[in-house]
């Protein structure tokens, strides 16, 4: 059963880039649409060092994406994890390789960062079974 739920996860990930990414300002969630990019269940999006998410991540990595939704009935994603602030060149180039160049100068710019995010439980809602199937990845 959870090498069948991980497949509809990683079909929903391959078909949809955009999501919403929700990290915690203060005591309060803080909601933005981001692209994002996954190597199996891990997902990447780029961001700016000196912008609110980073900052936010830093103080707090509890995250949750909201991704796959098409249209009324679809099935979507909830990814409750763990984010961090992704230095490691090989995934900066891998990620810059996949998303728009409108926000940041270049691969080597100083502002530019990929957060990382490990799930830890990811919920598919909407599915066509009786309720939201969750795929628990921590102890």
């Amino acid at each position: 059963m959870e090498n069948e739920l991980e497949d509809k996860i990683l079909a929903i990930l391959e078909q949809h880039q955009v999501g919403v990414l929700t990290s915690v300002q203060g005591d309060f969630p803080h909601a933005r649409y981001m692209t994002f990019l996954h190597d199996g269940l891990t997902l990447y999006t780029p961001s700016g060092k000196e912008l609110p998410k980073t900052e936010e991540v830093r103080r707090n990595p509890h995250v949750c994406v909201l991704i796959g939704y098409d249209s009324p009935g679809s099935a979507f994603l909830e990814i409750n994890g763990l984010a961090s602030l992704e230095e490691d060149e090989s995934i900066k180039e891998r990620i810059w390789e996949n998303i728009s160049k409108d926000w940041f100068q270049g691969e080597d710019s100083p502002s530019f960062v990929v957060i990382k995010i490990v799930p830890e439980q990811i919920r598919i809602l909407n599915s066509d079974d009786d309720g939201p199937d969750t795929l628990d990845l921590i102890g």
